[in-house]
């Protein structure tokens, strides 16, 4: 059993790249605002570290779009011009998109706009806005690739870690360890040393599981690359190596912080910390 495959079959990735190349381009044009994840099967589209749409492929090569209602209704796009179907489970509106009602047409830059405006309305936690300023201010980094967010896996069930990244082992190599991210406020208090354990149990899973993390990786670099995102042009295909690195990443409230880090790393010496200030 493969633990975790969060990349596309063949057919859908060209199919994607075919369909949303005009998406494609959006994501690339928004300076780190919006970003594409590829998950198991489908595509999962944030803006500021929040999901604005689920793009799944159906078998007659048209799309189910998954967008909270919060986020949707009121807005130019929900409109029947713009899509062949419209349900709703639960809180998300489900759309269905097809050649005559195309992806191109709903996910445009004036609808995506409108989306953002509502998911700004909403009070989403710092923590999620500091995790996408870190993925923002990282992109096009040789030695540094954010690759994925929010990670889980059939073991897992549920648990997630923040970010995962891939860390150059020397420069102008294409070689990379796995860099297990975990994001906190200076005020959490796990801080205090239940993030170790976070830290270490993700590294441990994934060490477990390696080969299946490096296959997914691995595979997931070359099809974001042949999407033709920002970031994944620098190598043809990168090569996952151990060891595993993990680190905690700290922002604001620094007077809480830093007590914390200090009882952190006398507990945990091993552990990685890095504390971001906003002082003038």
């Amino acid at each position: 059993m493969q633990t975790i495959y969060r990349v596309l079959s063949k057919n859908n990735l060209n199919q994607f790249i075919s369909d949303f190349d005009n998406l494609i381009k959006i994501v690339n044009n928004s300076q780190g605002e919006l970003d594409l994840a590829i998950r198991n099967a489908y595509v999962n589209l944030y803006f500021k570290g929040n999901s604005l749409a689920k793009i799944e492929f159906n078998k007659d090569q048209s799309y189910k779009i998954s967008i909270h209602k919060k986020f949707f209704e009121g807005t130019k796009g929900d409109s029947e011009e713009f899509y062949a179907n419209k349900s709703f489970s639960g809180e998300y509106a489900i759309l269905t998109l097809n050649a005559e009602k195309p992806p191109l047409r709903f996910l445009q830059k004036a609808h995506i706009n409108q989306f953002a405006a509502m998911i700004k309305k909403v009070n989403y936690g710092e923590e999620i806005v500091f995790e996408q300023a870190l993925i923002t201010d990282n992109l096009g980094r040789e030695d540094l690739i954010i690759i994925d967010r929010q990670i889980t896996d059939k073991i897992l069930r549920g648990k997630r870690l923040d970010l995962l990244a891939l860390k150059q082992v020397e420069k102008g190599s294409n070689q990379f360890n796995f860099l297990v991210i975990e994001v906190k406020l200076g005020n959490n208090p796990e801080l205090r040393g239940d993030v170790a354990g976070q830290v270490t149990g993700y590294k441990n899973h994934i060490e477990e599981h390696f080969e299946d993390y490096r296959e997914c990786y691995e595979i997931q670099y070359i099809q974001k690359k042949d999407m033709g995102l920002k970031g994944y042009d620098m190598f043809d295909k990168v090569n996952i190596i151990k060891p595993i690195k993990g680190i905690v990443v700290v922002a604001s409230y620094s007077k809480i912080a830093k007590t914390s880090i200090l009882e952190l790393r006398n507990k945990y010496p091993e552990i990685d910390v890095q504390l971001f200030e906003y002082i003038l």
